[in-house]
């Protein structure tokens, strides 16, 4: 297991949301690595200090006695009005899926830039990040072949300090395109790439809830890169992916 991988499952780790696969992994891995071992004290700490700080609410007196009547009555058979219950229960639920239907067009039509970050923010969710774990590009390219109808250039960076890390698919604005996989100490970047119309686009660079989104398309290919590293070195890759 490398740091990378390390780094995005120590919380989960520290939650018990592991498998005991890869909670021995990820602990085997901190015994013996000094970097993920302060990675996991800060959340430590981190969690101490939320919990000291934060404002805490006690419930009023007798609401847990109230929720357990409430719940009793809405269970107890009543034909009639069951129907009209839940009747009405669908109407609500309609009307809560309009209305995080229309937030999320508003916050796409808002920001361009959300639906990448999104699927940016998806990988790192344990077990998302590869389909294909490998830092040799003619592992990871190969695997593309079959799966998508579009050749994916695939090259590592390891020496400019930016490893191949691997791919997978994704679904970016409703189709299917491939994602490579980077790594910048313990930080990962995403690079999306997928056919587009316009073969040739110039580079645009914007930010997005903490994160630079650089896009830019040649050879018939859009690319799509996400990261939190620095402006400067996130600009080094695009740098070195549009050398070809």
């Amino acid at each position: 297991m490398t740091c990378i991988e390390a780094n995005r499952l120590i919380g989960p780790w520290l939650d018990d949301e592991l498998d005991v696969r890869l909670m021995v992994e990820v602990e085997g891995h901190v015994a013996r690595c000094a970097a993920c071992v302060r990675e996991r004290n800060e959340i430590l700490a981190l969690r101490e200090t939320a919990r000291e700080r934060l404002p805490r609410f006690d419930p009023p007196p007798g609401l847990e006695q109230r929720l357990f009547r409430a719940v009793r009555t809405a269970a107890a058979p009543r034909p009639r009005p069951a129907r009209r219950w839940l009747r009405e229960a669908a109407l609500m639920a309609a009307a809560a899926c309009v209305a995080i239907a229309a937030t999320s067009s508003i916050r796409r039509s808002g920001d361009p830039s959300a639906e990448i970050v999104d699927a940016h923010l998806r990988s790192l969710q344990p077990g998302h990040l590869t389909d294909v774990v490998s830092s040799d590009q003619h592992t990871v390219k190969p695997w593309f072949q079959g799966r998508i109808d579009f050749g994916v250039p695939v090259r590592d960076f390891a020496a400019e300090g930016f490893p191949l890390v691997g791919g997978r698919l994704d679904m970016v604005d409703g189709r299917q395109v491939a994602a490579l996989v980077y790594g910048r100490r313990q930080h990962l970047i995403n690079v999306f790439v997928g056919p587009v119309a316009d073969r040739d686009q110039p580079l645009r660079s914007s930010s997005s809830r903490g994160y630079r989104v650089s896009s830019w398309a040649q050879g018939g290919l859009e690319y799509r890169l996400v990261t939190d590293v620095a402006p400067a070195e996130a600009d080094q890759l695009v740098h070195l992916l549009r050398a070809e």
